[in-house]
């Protein structure tokens, strides 16, 4: 099969599993206990049914859910209008996130702040990249010495660490040394965005925290790829030939230890959006992690499905590219 004829086949087969994935997310959601409208309202002091169904008819309006088919249509009917919607790109209103007593388009709410996380990602998400590659090939060619153990030791227990306690020590050590803390305000985000050197100096802890947060692993992961391959005949007969070490790692051991490195660095694509998520909350970073948190919450519906739509999708493109990528490293595989 050619490559063109694998994307086509990978492209199809992402139909089918998202649709389930969807209907699973949809049912599980459905059948989860709790009320929306009273996880919104709160702890509402009410001595009496009438304060509290007023209370109640109020938020209901405001979340525009107030005869909704959310109470009236059964499940799978609302189930294929979410799919019709779906293929419109439209992930509907949100529940939670109201304007002018309606939701704010889902859809709308990604465009605005997807940026955000976009530039927070692929910021961390290179230099962890560039950071973990650094430090598996000094440990692995290094094996043993004093940096080998510094850093391993270091790595450890960096990947003993939750991402919401980096972050919070992090904000701790900048605020005894700079008096900053990190959390973001709204000048932070006064357009244009490039052009704003406040947007920069709140941008320097959320990526550090998720850098930091991802390529320990990563560095664990090139570090022990590489001692296998530094350990092969072929390595072996590269030095025997005069091949100079920087030859040798380069050209032949690193390339030939990528497969497994590019497999786990595709998979973590949407796994470093995921722990976006806990950062832009610690941080007060606007971007999509915090209305998906929010979303979680505060049982806005719309917008957890949107999520549980979204990130499956991610992890399946993400897939996709990291199959495709192994023709490139290794010439020899064929589909």
């Amino acid at each position: 099969m050619s490559l063109r004829g694998f994307i086509v086949r990978r492209v199809l087969y992402i139909v089918p599993v998202m649709l389930g994935i969807t209907l699973m997310n949809f049912t599980l959601i459905n059948a989860s206990p709790g009320d929306p409208v009273v996880v919104r309202i709160g702890l509402i002091h009410c001595e009496s049914t009438t304060c509290y169904n007023t209370a109640y008819n109020r938020e209901a309006i405001e979340m525009g859910l107030l005869n909704a088919d959310l109470y009236t249509v059964p499940w799978f009917t609302r189930y294929l209008d979410y799919v019709n919607d779906l293929l419109h790109f439209d992930f509907g209103n949100s529940w939670y996130n109201t304007q002018a007593g309606q939701g704010i388009p889902i859809a709308k709410i990604i465009a605005d702040h997807a940026p955000y996380t976009l530039i927070l990602n692929i910021i961390s998400f290179v230099l962890s990249l560039v950071l973990s590659t650094a430090i598996g090939v000094v440990s692995a060619t290094r094996r043993n010495s004093f940096w080998d153990r510094s850093l391993t030791v270091a790595m450890l227990l960096g990947y003993s660490m939750p991402l919401f306690w980096i972050a919070k020590l992090l904000m701790y050590v900048s605020f005894q040394l700079f008096n900053f803390t990190g959390v973001t305000n709204k000048d932070a985000f006064i357009t244009p965005l490039l052009l704003n050197p406040a947007f920069y100096k709140y941008l320097i802890l959320p990526t550090l925290a998720l850098t930091l947060g991802h390529l320990v692993f990563m560095a664990r992961l090139i570090r022990s790829q590489l001692l296998e391959i530094l350990r092969q005949d072929y390595i072996t007969t590269a030095k025997a030939k005069g091949v100079t070490n920087r030859g040798v790692i380069y050209k032949h051991a690193f390339r030939n230890g990528l497969l497994p490195i590019v497999t786990i660095v595709g998979n973590s694509l949407p796994g470093l959006l995921a722990g976006s998520v806990m950062i832009e909350s610690v941080f007060g970073w606007p971007g999509l992690g915090t209305y998906f948190l929010e979303g979680a919450l505060f049982r806005d519906y719309p917008m957890m499905m949107a999520t549980n739509t979204i990130f499956p999708f991610l992890f399946l493109v993400a897939r996709l590219l990291t199959d495709i990528t192994y023709v490139f490293i290794d010439p020899r595989i064929k589909y």
